[in-house]
């Protein structure tokens, strides 16, 4: 879901990088010092997530884990995903340096929003094998709504592009879905004092 320089319009890469810097702001006025190493090991988790590549008919998807992400670190996250896609713009060419607020505003908006959605437990009206599941599968949803929306607000020509990017990361919303289901598992087992802000 990286989008490269020059692709938007300038409007467009202003606005949301903006929207970005306030909510980075937000997220290092709450940074505390015995959370940085555990800010650091999502930010490497969201970087090496974005190798694993699932083989789909004539294409492939990869993971991004931002909703197991975002209920672990909460605000950190922007601070977590801005370090991580800085890194792969410039150690693997993903995405690029102008884009980065853009990217930022894609991918980690949605993990803080199943932060506070599951923090303040707007999702317990699901059973807990459906509340994962949504965990997963909500926040790369929205990103890529939110994907969608940047490229169509950017260029008349990219609204085509927009719908079928919506249909082509479908089954990547499922599959978080399911893999968050046995992550979320296994983080209760072995490290639950990760999940104690979020109720988990």
């Amino acid at each position: 879901m990286h989008i490269s320089d020059g692709i938007l319009s300038s409007e467009v890469v202003i606005t949301t990088s903006l929207i970005s810097v306030g909510f980075l702001l937000y997220s290092l006025k709450n940074l505390k010092n015995r959370k940085i190493a555990l800010i650091a090991a999502m930010g490497a988790i969201f970087f090496i997530s974005s190798f694993i590549h699932i083989p789909l008919g004539p294409t492939q998807i990869h993971l991004v884990l931002i909703g197991v992400i975002g209920i672990v670190i909460g605000s950190s996250v922007f601070f977590a995903i801005l370090i991580a896609l800085l890194l792969q713009a410039l150690l693997l060419g993903y995405g690029g340096i102008s884009s980065i607020g853009v990217n930022v505003f894609i991918m980690a908006t949605p993990a803080f929003i199943i932060y506070l959605l599951t923090k303040y437990r707007f999702l317990n009206f699901f059973n807990e094998k459906i509340k994962y599941f949504l965990i997963g599968a909500i926040p790369v949803l929205v990103s890529t709504v939110l994907l969608a929306l940047v490229l169509a607000f950017s260029k008349q020509e990219y609204e085509y592009a927009s719908y079928t990017i919506i249909l082509a990361n479908l089954p990547a919303v499922l599959i978080e879905g399911f893999i968050t289901i046995f992550l979320i598992n296994y983080i209760k087992k072995s490290m639950p004092e990760l999940l104690k802000e979020v109720n988990l």
